[in-house]
């Protein structure tokens, strides 16, 4: 995809701190560009936005922010966060895309053609892999496997089969025993129902290797 193109659909990133006409030949945005457009992260959801809490998750958005400005620590050490709450529309995605869009503006600089982070729709991918007419190729798996950083947007949001279970197990638990990191976001606040619907293995792995901050703030789409 070209600079032209991208502009088209949204202003730069730096637009407030850049005085360029253009973003043509701009290494930063170009660098960005490709950051992008390899996650997967809805194209509506590329340019940061303001959050604004309930005064009842004031304190885990300072948690929030903490990690925000200490994404690359966090990353590169494997970390992992859990971010649920019984609402919708009160932050969970916007926040988990936030810290995504965070590291890369932190790591942009010499990074090339390599991508380091995915948005991943949970539903969407089991959908996926039950197209048996069209399966996933095991090189998509492997590459989810080797990235800095996924998202795994919605989890849990219904039962899992067998052949769902397995795959996710493999996924998940590869990428923790590798120590990459993870951000997982979810209607369920409470273990026992994520081992009711992502069954015990998988949702021990995610309930105990991350910070957990649910959000109680109402829907504000």
């Amino acid at each position: 995809m070209s600079s032209n193109n991208y502009n088209h659909r949204f202003d730069c990133w730096y637009k407030d701190v850049c005085n360029k006409e253009s973003c043509d030949g701009c290494i930063r945005f170009l660098e960005m560009s490709y950051l992008m457009e390899a996650s997967d992260i809805p194209i509506t959801k590329q340019v940061p936005i303001s959050l604004k809490p309930d005064d009842i998750d004031y304190e885990r958005f300072v948690r929030l922010s903490e990690i925000k400005n200490d994404i690359v620590n966090f990353v590169t050490e494997g970390e992992n966060l859990y971010l649920s709450s019984q609402h919708t529309g009160n932050g969970k995605t916007s926040w988990a895309i936030k810290l995504m869009l965070k590291y890369f503006d932190s790591i942009w600089a010499g990074n090339g053609l390599r991508a380091r982070g995915m948005f991943v729709h949970v539903p969407t991918l089991i959908m996926r892999l039950k197209n048996f007419e069209s399966p996933v190729p095991e090189e998509y798996k492997n590459y989810l496997l080797n990235l800095d950083l996924i998202i795994w947007d919605d989890i849990g949001h219904s039962e899992i089969s067998k052949y769902d279970y397995s795959n996710l197990l493999m996924l998940i638990d590869n990428r923790l025993l590798s120590e990459k990191s993870n951000i997982f976001t979810s209607n369920l606040t409470r273990k026992s129902e994520l081992d009711k619907l992502l069954g015990v293995k998988i949702s021990s792995r995610i309930w105990n290797t991350s910070t957990r901050i649910e959000l109680e703030g109402e829907d504000k789409r």
